[in-house]
């Protein structure tokens, strides 16, 4: 049985149908730019790639018509909040219109859709450059200014009931018989159940704020040579108020299975984040199953996805495999280690 969307969801609604040249004449039309016009590839939004004279590059974004305006508006100041307090942090510039907004409303085939450009950050994907200690003291130090930077930032929309929440894993329960291994299904299961018994009472004390919630291999992107700087966080789509913690247990659960020694990069990445914005007690010892729960959604999620949506199955399965191996050593004979390493990374010097 089908999970019932959530109303409007973005998740199950079409990503709008644009051809490359419409997109170079909106582009002119709205902000005066002209360019070479390449589509990317996106889940849910109508986005392209814009090459313009003397090297500049934009990314040009028709959202999703299901997604509410008050939640784009809220993606949108996020950005420029971001800019606001720390300049130096690499997120996407929000470019204005030739009206001087930072959006605007168009109409295709009969559906309003938000209308943005936003700069484009040049470097390697995350997900194309080879792990190092670096790499995830580079990834840490990063997140927690990003996050220091939106501690203060206030906005109606940021109140989303959004299925990429760890706060809501326990949801994801009614999607796991998509998932057709038997092994793997019950481990997940497990753990579900006692995220909803044990972890999720204990998420309404901890510290709460605006965060980016997505900072996966593919919404980063890395110095090209010596792959130790982060030149791009981008994507503030899933964007939301929630612990802030979240935050970094999300960032995390991408490298459970990477390092060069066990949890290696979980522990070099937590530690340099705690460096610059320390964690709580609570939230140190709450880390690994915020992980496990990150993981869980997206086994949950891209199980059901994939299952609907098979022509595009191989996009959203890509981080598939290293979820079930990552929930599985959170939550196997591993746990423990897991734990007493997190613990150690936050300690002070």
């Amino acid at each position: 049985m089908t999970p019932a969307p959530i109303q409007g969801d973005v998740l199950t609604t079409a990503a709008p149908a644009i051809s490359t040249e419409e997109a170079g004449a909106i582009l002119q039309r709205w902000f005066g730019v002209a360019g070479t016009v390449r589509e990317l590839s996106s889940e849910r939004d109508g986005n392209f790639h814009i090459a313009a004279p003397e090297g500049r590059g934009y990314v040009l974004k028709f959202t999703n018509p299901a997604e509410p305006q008050l939640v784009t508006g809220f993606q949108t100041g996020a950005m420029q909040h971001v800019a606001d307090r720390d300049p130096a942090l690499p997120v996407p510039r929000v470019v204005p219109t030739l009206e001087g907004e930072a959006q605007a409303i168009v109409e295709i085939d009969g559906n309003a859709m938000v209308l943005r450009l936003l700069t484009y950050l040049e470097g390697t994907p995350l997900h194309a450059a080879p792990p190092s200690p670096g790499l995830m003291r580079a990834l840490g130090t990063t997140l927690a200014r990003l996050d220091r930077a939106l501690a203060d930032y206030e906005h109606p929309g940021s109140e989303r009931d959004l299925l990429w929440d760890i706060t809501r894993t326990a949801s994801v329960a009614d999607r796991l018989h998509y998932v057709t291994d038997d092994r793997r299904r019950r481990m997940v299961e497990r753990f579900v159940a006692r995220f909803a018994d044990q972890v999720a009472p204990r998420l309404p004390a901890l510290r709460h704020q605006v965060i980016h919630n997505d900072l996966n291999p593919h919404n980063a992107v890395v110095d090209p040579v010596g792959h130790e700087t982060v030149t791009g966080i981008i994507d503030f789509g899933d964007a939301l108020r929630a612990p802030l913690v979240n935050d970094l247990a999300t960032a995390l659960a991408y490298h459970v299975t990477s390092g060069e020694t066990p949890f290696g990069s979980v522990v070099e990445m937590t530690r340099a984040y705690n460096a610059v914005l320390p964690l709580t007690e609570d939230e140190v010892d709450l880390l690994p199953d915020l992980v496990a729960g990150r993981l869980a959604l997206t086994i949950g999620i891209t199980s059901w996805r994939a299952a609907e949506y098979p022509a595009n199955a191989a996009y959203i399965l890509r981080n598939a495999e290293r979820a079930f191996a990552g929930l599985d050593r959170l939550t196997g004979d591993e746990a423990a280690t897991a734990r007493r390493l997190l613990h150690l990374a936050c300690q002070k010097v």
